[in-house]
């Protein structure tokens, strides 16, 4: 574990050289923000610093991989998993040494321990930077821009300079459905599953019900059954679709092209006519599949805003379960379980939600049967999802960004608007020269944006572009450290 000194930082920047040093500030401890940092701090320019800041976890964990389920997997074989674009295997190598040492390349591993991999990318950026990275636990709530540069104010009342900042948020809370019925201060309603007592007791209950069947969905479930819950968990979503599971098979040609069609409803065409040409071959569709993931931002930025909407209201859902796809074991589970009657999926809306002094009753329409349906649980945890509407998120930073029409939201609300090398757009349309991001934020302009192989190419082309640009050479700002001591705000 990396030990964090008394200020909740790997080191303390040393100030040597200030004139010309580029400090590069990144927002966000997860997988993007380390990522991101161990591949500026890989150029080893002695003209760079750079602090992370994160406002809990440990270092590189974020909400993935901070789990202490043993149960919850990568949804990523090893092989596939490197933090390094320049070094596809690199964690298979780490994992043979320092988790099991016949872990094979299609294995799936716990997420808690590729959490130590990604701490371990920031421990040795900070050995072979010595001076040159600070990792900060703390929350950044606004920034200040000042000539040629900005403050980063933080909660605790410090700030940090920076001529570039990174917004590496991750991945957000979901936000709460709309259940006729329901109240804000309804007991047997878990608005955030990740929060540290959304299941506190769940092992005392007969039945819980998750709303949503997507990957956080599975997670909750597989997170009950390792506390002990041992009753029914039934899973309501639209579609009442479950993730399907990975399979190995033999890699399929690409045949999306510069003429295949722009529309979704094209699209879907033709993924059907090669699914049933796969099928003629007795080829697994997931090779299908798999042979999209490398043009699927070509894809997705072909397509018109209209279109876009066209695929996220119709087909998302059946992408999203064929797509992201769960571990092997994980999907066994999930059907016996499924087979014995421990789980159960419903399809439908909730049309209404009641709470009495011992269950929960929620009444749905069925998807499939128009028949009003009804769930007496002991709980229900919202399970839908990260939300990606950046006006309703409850961040302090985003509302403040917001708020100086620094950054806005993309056309279809599933994050920040971007320029494609990553730079923030503001309200104008003009790309920020000091503002950039990565990792989900893009969604809305990348649409694949937050698995690892994906992020790690974005952290290493950005790292490219801020390390490409002109180092400070005027005088230094009259605020040299990276932490001041300001009177906090409220």
């Amino acid at each position: 574990m990396i030990t964090l000194g008394g200020q909740d930082s790997l080191m303390k920047g040393t100030g040597t050289n200030k004139e010309n040093l580029l400090k590069i500030a990144v927002v966000g401890g997860g997988f993007s923000g380390a990522c991101l940092a161990g591949a500026l701090l890989s150029a080893r320019d002695l003209r760079l610093s750079v602090v992370l800041i994160e406002r809990e976890g440990g270092p590189g964990r974020g909400v993935a991989y901070g789990t202490r389920c043993g149960g919850h997997l990568l949804n990523v074989s090893a092989q596939n998993m490197s933090a390094r674009a320049d070094d596809p295997l690199h964690f298979l190598r780490w994992a043979k040494e320092n988790y099991a040492a016949n872990v094979q390349a299609g294995d799936y591993v716990p997420r808690r321990v590729y959490g130590q991999y990604v701490e371990s990318i920031l421990r040795e950026a900070d050995e072979l930077n010595p001076g040159r990275f600070e990792w900060k636990r703390d929350e950044a709530i606004s920034i200040r821009q000042i000539a040629g540069n900005a403050e980063i104010y933080l909660r605790s009342g410090s700030r940090v300079v920076a001529d570039k900042i990174v917004l590496a948020l991750g991945n957000f809370p979901p936000a709460d459905p709309k259940f006729p019925g329901r109240t804000e201060s309804s007991p047997g309603y878990v608005s955030n599953p990740w929060a540290a007592n959304a299941l506190d007791g769940a092992e005392k209950e007969k039945a819980i019900l998750l709303i949503g069947s997507g990957l956080t969905g599975v997670d909750v479930a597989i997170a009950l059954r390792e506390r002990g819950f041992e009753g029914k968990i039934h899973m309501l979503s639209r579609h009442g679709l479950l993730s399907q599971q990975h399979k190995p098979g033999e890699p399929w040609p690409a045949f999306w092209n510069n003429q295949s069609p722009r529309t979704a409803r094209g699209i879907l065409g033709l993924i059907r006519q090669q699914l049933c040409a796969a099928g003629q071959q007795n080829r697994d569709w997931r090779s299908v599949i798999d042979s999209l993931r490398p043009f699927a931002s070509k894809i997705w930025s072909s397509l018109s805003l209209k279109e876009q909407r066209q695929f996220l209201r119709h087909l998302r859902a059946y992408w999203d379960v064929h797509r992201h796809r769960v571990a092997p074991q994980i999907g066994e589970m999930l059907m016996t379980q499924m087979s014995e009657g421990q789980i159960e999926t419903h399809a439908g809306r909730v049309t209404e939600y009641r709470e009495t002094s011992d269950e929960v009753e929620v009444f749905y329409r069925d998807r499939h049967s128009g028949e009003l349906k009804k769930l007496s649980v002991n709980r229900v945890v919202n399970c839908t999802g990260p939300d990606s509407d950046v006006r309703r998120i409850n961040d302090p930073l985003l509302k403040n960004l917001l708020h100086q029409n620094l950054v806005r939201p993309d056309s279809l609300s599933l994050g920040l608007d971007t320029a494609e090398d990553g730079a923030l757009i503001d309200v104008r349309g003009r790309a920020s020269a000091l503002l950039y991001t990565l990792g989900p934020l893009r969604k809305g302009n990348l649409w694949e944006t937050t698995a690892v192989p994906e992020i790690r190419v974005q952290a290493f082309g950005l790292a490219s572009k801020l390390l490409s640009g002109s180092y400070r050479s005027s005088k230094p700002s009259e605020i040299e450290s990276w932490d001041v001591n300001v009177p906090a705000r409220a």
